[in-house]
């Protein structure tokens, strides 16, 4: 492929899949040897409209993660780790206690001294996501979710498997502050972002936001649909434009670096072509090598041949005879996805304004690299099996959520027959959890469609959500939680309980998915 691969017909896919994903814009890089193209699609934001370029900013979420693992690369070959006694020096395999030991404690006594930067790094602690755990008070900073981490019960055994879990990283990125004396923006700008010329890459919003200041470029704006693409009504929706800000600065190096399409052309030659970079191919081997097994039948499977690992902050595929080595990212009302091959010189990147993006456009990403491998036309399947996979856990999860009172309560009467033992004005208030923080209830009260419910807007989460709270007998309850304005719905158990003095003394909620079981319990405060 030596001409662009942004021909007509791939301009005319492009659009189609805009407007059937609901996607105000997306701007594509690619890389094939010496050849570089960039180009924007849609608009960036809405009022006033501007149309994507390949100069506009956006969140590149979790492709982040190769930028933290890169860096700690980069310090652990350094002088200033090699030039420390042997017993002093940090490697991959450095459990975090030994780097940061006051802050970093987990559940488990034993897991704290056994987990490493590389378990970190791999998706492989055991952790479920907890995702609604920080974002608030102290959790707010790098220092502030490490210390967190001691109230956060796990899901498996250290390197049992594979479960995607961003707060590791964060420690990991904590860790590489108490290494360098710098923050982690600071430091990847001085090992990796100058370096390779990347002069609009940015660590987070407040950073990027003085380049909209000096004009000339802007953020795009994040933007979500209102119906999911398996509702019969999914075009009678409407467009929700998200804020510029998400406080990602707590998040750091697991997903709060702000780039260009423009930028990330030299990202993917580093990885390419590491003999003028600042990564020796030694450090790319090291985080390129398998860590974790993927199950096989995941999600994050699609469209690749047999199974897939991930290695320190990529996922690692085959693709028709091909390694591949790739990673989405998803924030509120954005995407990213990169995916390199490195035995025909070749990488593309897309970055969009839309919920769920990296996954809805992945076929286009697919498209380009079939054009790429010379795959005839006729030939190429990746993006209508990647599209449809998509469409199948889309209605896994609706099918999941829609059945899950009949799961959770398999006896419970299709409506109350034992009433809330106080009224449901009663419910409302400030609750506080140690490792949820607090939870704030409005009362909603009962009618002929939705029987009692309590409603609490969760907008102090890096993750905003809202939880409802709906009545199904005596003291149980159905929890939805619902990301932000994503119309895909999470639905858990949730209790009440009374104290001796007849007042309501708590509410437990099932608050990690993975964890249906465990109840979290928030204390109702008084004064």
């Amino acid at each position: 492929m030596s001409s662009s691969p942004f021909s007509p017909a791939f301009d005319s896919l492009v659009g189609k899949s805009l407007e059937r994903w609901h996607i105000p814009g997306v701007s594509f890089s690619v890389v094939l040897g010496e050849n570089t193209w960039s180009k924007g699609y849609g608009y960036a934001q809405q009022s006033p409209r501007k149309a994507v370029e390949p100069s506009t900013l956006f969140y590149v979420a979790s492709t982040t993660k190769a930028h933290l693992c890169a860096a700690w690369a980069i310090y652990i070959a350094s002088s200033a780790n090699t030039g420390k006694p042997k017993d002093q020096q940090i490697s991959f395999s450095t459990p975090l206690a030994e780097i940061i030991r006051e802050d970093f404690v987990l559940a488990d006594p034993v897991r704290t001294t056994q987990l490493t930067i590389e378990d970190a790094c791999s998706h492989r602690t055991g952790l479920p996501p907890h995702e609604l755990s920080y974002g608030f008070g102290d959790t707010t900073t790098v220092k502030g979710v490490t210390r967190s981490l001691r109230h956060l019960p796990p899901h498996n055994e250290l390197r049992a498997e594979f479960e995607y879990c961003n707060t590791p990283f964060i420690a990991a990125s904590y860790a590489l502050e108490m290494v360098t004396g710098k923050p982690l923006g600071q430091y990847m700008r001085e090992v990796l972002w100058a370096p390779l010329g990347m002069k609009h890459t940015y660590a987070g919003y407040d950073e990027a936001s003085k380049a909209i200041e000096k004009g000339g470029r802007i953020i795009a704006k994040g933007s979500t649909w209102s119906r999911l693409p398996t509702d019969t009504h999914d075009a009678a929706g409407h467009l929700v434009e998200e804020k510029y800000y998400m406080n990602l600065s707590g998040v750091s190096g697991a997903g709060y670096v702000i780039s260009t399409a423009e930028d990330y052309t030299k990202w993917m030659r580093c990885w390419l072509r590491p003999a003028s970079g600042p990564l020796a191919q030694t450090m790319i081997q090291e985080l390129w090598t398998p860590r974790t097994i993927i199950p096989p039948d995941g999600k994050d499977n699609a469209p690749f041949n047999g199974v897939s690992t991930y290695g320190l902050g990529w996922f690692i595929s085959n693709y028709q005879a091909h390694k591949l080595y790739w990673h989405p990212g998803s924030l509120i009302g954005a995407g990213s996805l990169i995916l390199l091959v490195p035995d025909i010189d070749w990488g593309l990147t897309l970055h969009t304004n839309g919920h769920d993006g990296s996954a809805k456009l992945e076929g286009l990403a697919m498209e380009v690299l079939d054009h790429a491998l010379g795959i005839p036309e006729a030939e190429r399947t990746a993006l209508r099996r990647t599209d449809d996979a998509l469409l199948d856990d889309y209605r896994e999860m609706v099918h999941t959520y829609t059945t899950a009172r009949s799961r959770l309560y398999p006896t419970a009467p299709a409506t109350p027959n034992i009433p809330l033992p106080v009224r449901t004005e009663e419910y409302a208030g400030t609750y506080r959890n140690v490792t949820y923080g607090p939870l704030n209830f409005t009362a909603s009260l009962s009618n002929k469609d939705i029987g009692d419910r309590l409603v609490c807007g969760m907008r102090d989460r890096t993750w905003e959500s809202l939880l409802v709270l709906e009545h199904v007998n005596a003291q149980y309850w159905l929890a939805t939680i619902t990301r932000a304005r994503s119309p895909l719905k999470t639905a858990l158990r949730a209790e009440s309980r009374l104290g001796v003095d007849g007042r309501v003394e708590a509410i437990g909620v099932a608050m990690e998915p993975s964890l249906p079981d465990e109840i979290f319990w928030f204390d109702k405060v008084y004064s």
